[in-house]
């Protein structure tokens, strides 16, 4: 029984990882299970470009499903692209095919087979993250679907999601982002901190090193705020030992955040960095069971 307008997966045929050949083998797998429902690919051709396909693959179609075969990253921009066109009326549904390094929305969320997972129409709606705020001065807006981070865990988690990495050389990136960290100046509540890491998740786990909350659910309208304060090399190395077994620290709950950038600031928001403005007034707030996806 055909039960999307459309389905479409969207690959990067210039991945590192399997990205073009998850995608062509779930194609063959879906056309089998579903053969009334039509499967196409999609593929990038640049940076930011899976975005603009499923924002015009998605106001295109009256109810399609659209597919990322990527990491966290990519499945990021296709996120940024559904949303956009879900405010303007669109009714995508998305879903994940993980082709990355760390995969830490697909580890929290899907369980099952996937083929099964679309055939049988096994959806959910899950809290959308969205931060605020300026870069190059102009309003900038962008949505996540599993953190946003700045400090320590921005500059390691952009290096640990490069590439497939063994333990070994996951714990020298861990070191060596430790060695040359300088910490994130935040005006919050009208005070100026110096933080070595801030969190905001709407997921249990970041770059498979970092462990943020085990209370983490990701249809609750909260996300958890997981904040260190500067502190010295040795009680950082303990901290960082001690996020991959019992987490990185107690975290809040809320459903929004609010702070001041004092330098200009790299943020990442699921796998992907950018730097926004200095002075600039960011928020960070919750869009409930904004997403429809496949799990």
């Amino acid at each position: 029984m055909k039960k999307y307008s459309d389905i479409i997966i969207i690959y990067n045929p210039n991945s590192t990882g399997a990205s073009e050949k998850l995608a062509r083998a779930m194609q063959t797998k879906l056309q089998t299970a579903n053969p009334e429902q039509k499967v196409t690919l999609a593929p990038t051709k640049r940076a930011q470009h899976a975005t603009e396909l499923a924002y015009k693959l998605a106001k295109k179609s009256s109810h399609p499903l659209i597919i990322s075969a990527s990491g966290d990253g990519g499945y990021h921009e296709v996120v940024n692209g559904l949303m956009r066109a879900q405010a303007e009326g669109a009714q995508p549904v998305a879903g994940l095919l993980p082709a990355g390094n760390a995969n830490d929305h697909f580890h929290n969320l899907h369980k099952g087979d996937f083929v099964e997972a679309v055939t049988n129409g096994k959806e959910h709606r899950i809290d959308v993250l969205k931060l605020t705020a300026t870069r190059h001065g102009q309003p900038f807006e962008r949505y996540a679907h599993s953190y946003i981070g700045m400090g320590l865990t921005s500059k390691v988690s952009r290096e640990l999601n490069k590439t497939r990495l063994k333990r070994f050389k996951e714990a020298l990136i861990v070191a060596k982002g430790l060695w040359r960290l300088k910490p994130v100046h935040l005006e919050i509540g009208g005070e100026v901190s110096e933080y070595d890491s801030i969190i905001f998740s709407n997921v249990n786990r970041m770059s498979k090193v970092f462990l943020l909350s085990k209370e983490t659910k990701m249809d609750d309208g909260k996300f958890e705020v997981t904040a260190i304060l500067r502190r010295d090399k040795f009680k950082l190395i303990t901290a960082m030992l001690k996020a991959s077994t019992t987490g990185l620290g107690s975290a809040t709950q809320t459903d929004s955040f609010a702070f001041q950038t004092v330098k200009p600031t790299l943020v990442q928001l699921d796998g992907e960095v950018t730097k926004i403005d200095a002075r600039t007034t960011a928020n960070v707030t919750l869009e409930p069971r904004a997403l429809h996806c496949i799990v």
